[in-house]
């Protein structure tokens, strides 16, 4: 990351921190869909695949 890459919002530390915690937040919200939408894939494909073997024995 070089200088151009640092945007300051606000020259108070206060805001500062609440922009940091505010992108924490949102990092968090986008992680957990992103798990979210893997894991519904992984049920979905998986299940079929469970349900045949079960069947089975």
């Amino acid at each position: 990351m070089n200088d151009e890459d640092h945007v300051l919002l606000s020259e108070k530390l206060e805001d500062q921190l609440k922009a940091v915690e505010w992108a924490r937040e949102q990092k968090k919200k986008i992680t957990d869909e992103k798990n979210r939408r893997i894991a519904d894939a992984l049920m979905e494909k998986m299940t079929p695949l469970i349900m045949k073997n079960s069947v089975q024995k």
